[in-house]
């Protein structure tokens, strides 16, 4: 179980190329593209992972949470989310994540 910071790449730069879904999910609009999911959040979007997911901060500040406490997160971090079970980005934020690798 980690949250670890990595120097990796962004997997996006932008929204181009992701299709979207007209509904919201937890209040945030989803697009996806491949096996990457783009994800603008007003405030709070949980996930939940037995593997190991990337992620990206494209834009925004905030933390993620989850049950061994919180990591602080603003645009242009990246990390390895793995073995977490569920966890949650709180903050106003675009973010783009491949599950489970």
């Amino acid at each position: 179980m980690k949250i670890e910071k990595t120097a990796a790449l962004p997997l996006a730069e932008n929204g181009e190329g992701f299709i979207f879904s007209e509904k919201t999910v937890q209040g945030a609009k989803v697009g996806k593209k491949e096996d990457l999911t783009y994800i603008i959040s007003p405030r709070r979007f949980k996930l939940y992972t037995d593997s190991c997911d990337k992620l990206s901060i494209l834009k925004g500040t905030g933390f993620i949470k989850w049950k061994r406490g919180e990591t602080p997160f603003s645009a242009g971090d990246s990390f390895d989310v793995c073995e977490t079970g569920e966890y949650e980005l709180n903050g106003n934020c675009e973010f783009v994540v491949r599950r489970g690798e």
